[in-house]
């Protein structure tokens, strides 16, 4: 199969793909002119051919992910935001609760609250974070992994907190705790 059967086989549903998650054609035309390019210079990493599809279906999810990275790394460039970062829509109590996170952040292991704050604050990708700490990238997954999993587990000690389907907090209630 050729670099131009692949992409006529599966530009059309690419181009779905990417209008379900952005509103923008502009930007979904230069997310699929990346992938493209990708393709290009990435056909040899392809071990099976009857895998196509969904090697390219991935090559779009991760630059997807890519595009979101980086538009919430400029949006809070642009706006220059102090603790705590909180999304234009969220409501109040989120906004309330989200004031404990910098808090928070500060009770995680050393290891932990540098990846934390260099990913979710800073907007490095885990790839920059590994070649930041000099890690590998799977370590420098994990560690932000078992990062957000121990801030939870700190919010949630000292808060009861209920939350609906959008993430958006409902109700929350402090409790009397050691660590907050």
């Amino acid at each position: 199969m050729s670099i131009e059967q692949l992409w006529i086989s599966t530009e059309g549903k690419l181009r779905n793909y990417l209008l379900s998650k952005l509103t923008d054609h502009t930007q979904v035309d230069d997310l699929l002119q990346n992938v493209f390019l990708k393709v290009r210079s990435n056909i040899h990493q392809l071990q099976k051919v009857e895998k196509a599809d969904a090697w390219v279906f991935q090559l779009t999810r991760n630059s997807l992910m890519d595009h979101f990275r980086k538009e919430k790394k400029r949006q809070q460039q642009v706006a220059e935001f102090n603790w705590p970062i909180i999304e234009k829509d969220s409501n109040e109590k989120t906004e309330n609760l989200a004031l404990w996170i910098p808090e928070a952040i500060q009770l995680l292991p050393d290891k932990y609250r540098e990846a934390i704050y260099l990913t979710e604050i800073k907007g490095l990708s885990q790839k920059e974070l590994a070649a930041h700490l000099n890690i590998s990238y799977s370590g420098a997954k994990s560690r932000v992994q078992r990062g957000r999993l121990l801030l939870k587990e700190i919010i949630l000690a000292c808060c009861d907190v209920a939350a609906d389907k959008y993430g958006n907090i409902i109700e929350y209630k402090s409790r009397a705790c050691e660590e907050c």
